[in-house]
């Protein structure tokens, strides 16, 4: 979507650094013409955004990480699969 965007939105999430006013991505979403859609734990935020703002958003002061909003929609379970099959120490 960064190099690619398309004329639509997308759904992100993107994690800010402990230091950063929030209020900072709150008015580059607002300039871009997106916005928060709910506050998330460790310092996190769902937001929409135009797809062709992404680039400048990526860019923000701050930013730690941006993923998309595909993210939430997988719970540990799904995401670890079954860690005894992991092969690492069984701790015997």
């Amino acid at each position: 979507m960064r190099r690619d965007p398309g004329e639509g939105t997308a759904g992100l999430v993107v994690e800010l650094d402990s230091d950063t006013d929030p209020a900072a991505l709150h008015e580059a979403l607002d300039d871009a013409g997106g916005e928060v859609i709910e506050e998330l734990p460790f310092d996190c935020w769902l937001v929409r955004i135009p797809e062709a703002a992404i680039d400048d958003l990526c860019s923000l002061h701050g930013v730690v990480r941006i993923e998309t909003e595909a993210t939430l929609e997988r719970g540990v379970d799904e995401t670890l699969g079954d860690v005894s099959d992991a092969g690492g120490p069984s701790g015997d």
